[in-house]
């Protein structure tokens, strides 16, 4: 008997490698791909202005980084000390508005070098919904909890989301005709706004990733979504909140998105990688034992094994540090 509803995800023809630079940005869910990646020594970038849940700040922000354009200095704000920016996540955040820019300009000179060079773009789009700053007449990608009646909410249309991407797509070919872009809907649930309206949102955040893979020879979907609602299905692979999933499901997610953009050679050596980062997050029980000093030269050995363009720098000092330590003892 047959307790779940799986389907088969294709292979996808332009897969990753390490050599390759990685950008991935949009809603929390880009941060877990981001994260894996990361750990497993890729090239990649991700959510330099922070999370960002609707297609159009995303789309305004990337568009922005590619021209060298300014994020409108009317949308910045001072509260609690600190100055934000109505564009990006409260993450991004100074103690003067000059350092604001400058933390800001530095992320947009990061996204555009990441963008020129990129061979994968990873779009992950949360919400349909999206906030209007009333006095500046923009919308925005935060309201940094400022009082509501500063903003007015609303539902993206799907030809503006379409409109706002193709502005994006044209310039981002223009300085990188080889970039893969594929989109993804995060599977966390935005309740706040309603359960039938956090439905009409996430079927219109589908139906532009359908549009956009059809028209786009360079556009693709990665089934994020559909694997937790249609193929876990079931609350056990929710966080406490009932919101988020869970790290077994992010796991679940990442197993099915290694067998679609990873050649077996890769997926081996992401084993030996994992498995390294295990041991090096292994705490032992007496640092300066003869058997913890030779499980950390193993441990360097095996990683000097790897490929050199695998950036282990800092984890081979640590070790150098502990044996070097222990010796002056």
């Amino acid at each position: 008997m047959n307790f779940r509803t799986t389907f088969p995800i294709p292979t996808f023809q332009q897969p990753l490698t390490h050599s390759q630079k990685i950008i991935s940005v949009g809603s929390c869910f880009a941060n877990m791909l981001g994260h894996k990646l990361g750990e497993r020594k890729y090239q990649i970038l991700s959510n330099p202005f922070g999370i960002i849940f609707n297609p159009i700040s995303l789309f305004h922000l990337l568009k922005s980084a590619l021209l060298n354009k300014e994020l409108d200095p009317i949308l910045r704000l001072e509260t609690n000390g600190l100055h934000l920016h109505y564009h990006v996540h409260s993450e991004i955040k100074a103690g003067s508005k000059e350092l604001l820019g400058k933390i800001i300009e530095e992320k947009l000179s990061a996204t555009k070098e990441y963008l020129t060079q990129a061979s994968h773009l990873f779009i992950t789009l949360g919400t349909s919904f999206v906030y209007k700053h009333l006095d500046s007449g923009q919308l925005v990608a935060n309201c940094h909890k400022q009082p509501a009646k500063n903003f007015s909410k609303r539902l993206l249309s799907l030809e503006a989301n379409i409109e706002s991407f193709e502005e994006l797509h044209a310039i981002l070919l223009s300085v990188n005709p080889k970039i893969q872009l594929i989109f993804t809907v995060s599977p966390v649930r935005h309740i706040k706004d309603g359960i039938p309206e956090n439905q009409v949102s996430k079927s219109l955040l589908r139906v532009l990733s359908h549009q956009l893979s059809s028209k786009f020879a360079n556009v693709h979907y990665f089934p994020s979504y559909e694997l937790v609602m249609d193929d876990l299905r079931d609350y056990r692979f929710y966080q406490s909140d009932l919101l988020h999933v869970t790290p077994m499901a992010e796991d679940y997610i990442w197993e099915k998105f290694e067998n679609a953009f990873l050649k077996e050679e890769e997926k081996q050596l992401n084993q030996v990688i994992t498995s390294i980062q295990k041991d090096l997050a292994h705490k032992p029980f007496n640092p300066d034992s003869e058997g913890h000093q030779k499980f950390l030269k193993k441990l360097l050995l095996k990683i000097e094994q790897l490929p050199e363009s695998l950036d282990f720098k800092s984890e081979k000092q640590t070790i150098l540090n502990q044996l070097n330590t222990h010796e002056k003892r």
